[in-house]
């Protein structure tokens, strides 16, 4: 498994990130770690993280957040 920790700066996109990310189902599971914060958990398979980095890079385009930690299980 495989699981990134992110930091929306506007925690009012919470549901809109976790809306988008959402309809990649086959990609990733989304929770809210932390509303207070803004850290949402991520959590892909590892052949698959590299498919998830790709989507968060191009949601940086729309959401300001920054990624906080990346686990990967080996």
């Amino acid at each position: 498994m495989a699981t990134i920790y992110i930091k929306i700066h506007d925690k009012s996109e919470t549901v809109y990130i976790q809306s988008i990310l959402g309809t990649y189902s086959h990609l990733a599971w989304v929770r809210t770690e932390n509303p207070e914060e803004g850290i949402i958990k991520i959590i892909s398979t590892g052949d698959l993280i590299e498919e998830v980095k790709k989507l968060l890079q191009n949601l940086k385009k729309e959401i300001e957040f920054e990624e906080v930690k990346i686990l990967i299980d080996k």
